[in-house]
């Protein structure tokens, strides 16, 4: 029996942009991965989160990744709500799929560079396989992390990918100071120009769902059920 591989793909989405989504694919085609996961955190642990809502921030990674057939996007951590942790929704994702569902946490070397802060990190690299996206000579940090973890580094893997210099809190400045930046979302461009207002620093979410349902044809489903919502009420949401 085929072993399943399933992305997991965390973070703020404050907002969504380019880099994620191909980082997220390029993990995808690399370790064979059945789909990928977005799930937008409701509240991630000392973070600034000023900015979009966690409703807009799950409205816009719905926008965004709703051209590729293996992203989908769960809101789980938005309904548990209070800090999002790692480790709790691993281990909800663990129960939903099985324990022999090999579960691979993408993200970037940031975030590789934080994992020794993170709630039970120990706990995290046995739940799961990590794999941190390196630029090209980029790998150094993420060899420290692995040396730092002793026998659970051999949980994290280095994933090289093209070159590119952006991050949210880039993004978000060139908004905030009415720099060109809808380049760099995808399918994202409405959401970034007039949808976002620099005054605030937040978007409109009614005018993101009315893209949404206008642009999009979405359903909602629930992993391994026909029903709409898993027992606990979490949602995920998919292109079909």
């Amino acid at each position: 029996m085929d072993i399943r591989k399933i992305g997991i793909m965390g973070g703020t989405f404050n907002p969504i942009h380019l880099g994620h989504l191909m980082i997220a694919e390029e993990a995808r085609q690399h370790y064979g991965l059945e789909k990928v996961i977005f799930i937008p955190s409701y509240i991630t642990p000392n973070k600034d989160m000023t900015g979009a809502a966690a409703e807009q921030r799950l409205e816009m990674t719905r926008l965004a990744t709703c051209d590729n057939p293996y992203f989908m996007v769960s809101d789980i951590e938005i309904q548990r709500k209070g800090c999002s942790y790692t480790i709790d929704t691993l281990r909800y994702l663990k129960q939903l799929y099985g324990i022999s569902c090999h579960l691979f946490f993408i993200c970037g070397t940031d975030t590789i560079q934080d994992l020794p802060n993170w709630n039970d990190p120990e706990q995290v690299l046995d739940l799961c396989e990590f794999v941190g996206a390196t630029r090209p000579d980029g790998t150094e940090t993420i060899d420290n992390i692995i040396a730092y973890f002793g026998e659970l580094g051999r949980h994290i893997h280095k994933l090289e990918v093209p070159t590119m210099e952006l991050s949210s809190t880039e993004l978000r400045y060139r908004l905030q100071h009415d720099r060109d930046g809808w380049f760099f979302c995808l399918q994202c461009p409405r959401m970034c120009c007039g949808i976002y207002s620099p005054s605030t620093a937040a978007y409109d979410c009614d005018i993101l769902r009315a893209q949404i349902l206008r642009n999009m044809e979405c359903r909602i489903f629930t992993v391994g059920s026909t029903t709409a919502r898993t027992h606990d009420g979490c949602i995920f949401y998919a292109t079909r």
